[in-house]
């Protein structure tokens, strides 16, 4: 039983002051006001003293066994090393709030088992919705020539052909597709009734959304037109927003997170210093992104949080605090952050909101995220499943950001636009 609880409940509702919440195995049983009487069968009671509970988070764009963004460091790694490696990755991401994960992207279904896993419950983890290899034509995206899929044919066998190995979402990469690879890739997954999210940039996002994508990725150089169109047809935007700064907005970042409190643990900073970096745009790129956002936000697209970079958690709450900056509300950054992702994933029923009857994945936080989005980061609480997660770091093993360092991850990266301005990677079909 959790007592004396602000609830902010997913829906974009007001915030719910005095309120009782009752847990009953893996579900909310009752949501009541006023002051607690306890009635002698309660396992527990946990007085939140004002605290502000929220349903679980989501980030909508993984690929649980990368490190840096895109990096090639561990490409020689064992299977078995990978495996381990994305478990922690979700696991991590569980202790910072991150109660469901979307990836989108991972070689040899390692996101499939590690979906199975949590599931049947033989470790305590986030849910996962996995998609596992990419469907991308031969010399696609970022230039892949092996594993390429090709004609319509083969289109729709490799989408049928992860449905059937496990994948519940499939994600695709449509920019150097033809239109009638594309149509098939959403034609198949809609008849076996599973979602279809692309990698994408204009004018090919608007192709897309008119084939019936559901949702786009990154969205480079999104236009008004399109924006609306997304806005009419229902389709779900995931900005990445953090892989899309310029030097000025990194470090308008670390200095806000600095004066909040939140540069105390040098490694932290150094390293997504470091990543935010490795995918820095020019000023005119990012402001690009920036205002798509914006727009997007304001024409009432619907957004999810996805923040592609890795870990799972520190990377998901500076895209949270990245749409704020970027001008989206805090109780829309919130509701991309939870009702969206479970509505995207077709799980609304279940998840997404605080309401009684669903599945008890939430954040406890100690201070309001409405007056400062950066509150998610204080973290008391988090339950999946009805579960009470234990937020210490497990004996033994290092958090994600050890990890970078024990492979000897570069402690410094120097802004690339003030060593070599044509360095700085635009929106382009080869970016993230």
């Amino acid at each position: 039983m959790l007592t004396n609880a602000n609830i902010i409940d997913g829906t974009g509702s007001p915030v719910l002051a005095g309120m009782n919440l009752r847990i009953v195995g893996r579900r909310i049983d009752e949501i009541a006001a006023g002051l607690y009487e306890a009635r002698g069968d309660e396992q527990e009671i946990v007085d939140l003293a004002g605290a502000y509970l929220v349903p679980g988070f989501w980030n909508m764009h993984t690929h649980l066994t990368a490190l840096l963004p895109h990096n090639h460091a561990l490409d020689d790694a064992t299977h078995g090393a990978k495996v381990v490696r994305a478990g922690v990755n979700a696991m991590e991401g569980l202790r910072f709030g991150f109660t469901a994960v979307r990836s989108v992207g991972e070689e040899d279904y390692i996101d499939v088992t590690w979906q199975r896993v949590f599931d049947e419950g033989f470790m305590l983890g986030p849910r996962v919705f996995a998609s596992g290899e990419p469907v991308s034509p031969t010399a696609g995206h970022r230039g892949a020539t092996v594993n390429g899929v090709d004609g319509v044919a083969a289109v729709r066998k490799a989408v049928r052909t992860r449905i059937q190995r496990g994948a519940s979402v499939i994600k695709i990469h449509n920019v150097e597709m033809f239109a009638d690879e594309l149509k098939a890739a959403v034609l198949t997954a809609h008849s076996l009734g599973v979602t279809v999210t692309s990698h994408s940039r204009e004018p090919y996002i608007g192709i897309a959304v008119d084939a019936g994508i559901d949702s786009i990725e990154h969205g480079y150089g999104l236009s008004e037109s399109t924006i609306r169109k997304m806005a009419l047809k229902g389709t779900y935007y995931v900005p990445t927003i953090i892989c899309n700064l310029s030097d000025r907005y990194i470090r308008e970042r670390e200095a806000r997170l600095a004066s909040l409190g939140y540069a105390e643990d040098d490694q932290s900073v150094r390293l997504r210093t470091a990543i935010a970096y490795a995918d820095e745009r020019s000023q005119t790129a990012a402001d690009v992104q920036r205002d798509a956002l914006r727009k997007a936000a304001k024409a009432g697209v619907k957004l999810m949080i996805g923040s592609d970079s890795m870990p799972i958690g520190e990377q998901g709450w500076l895209e949270m605090e990245q749409f704020v900056l970027s001008g989206v509300s805090e109780m829309d950054t919130l509701v991309a952050a939870t009702r969206n992702p479970a509505e995207f994933m077709g799980v609304l029923d279940d998840l997404g909101t605080v309401e009684e009857g669903k599945l008890a994945d939430l954040v406890v936080l100690e201070s309001n995220p409405l007056e400062n989005i950066s509150n998610i980061r204080t973290v008391k609480m988090v339950f999946k499943d009805g579960i009470n997660v234990d937020l210490k770091q497990p004996p033994g093993t290092l958090r994600f950001y050890d990890y970078f360092d024990s492979i000897g991850a570069p402690g410094t990266f120097v802004s690339r636009s003030e060593t070599s301005a044509g360095f700085v990677r635009d929106a382009n079909p080869y970016g993230n």
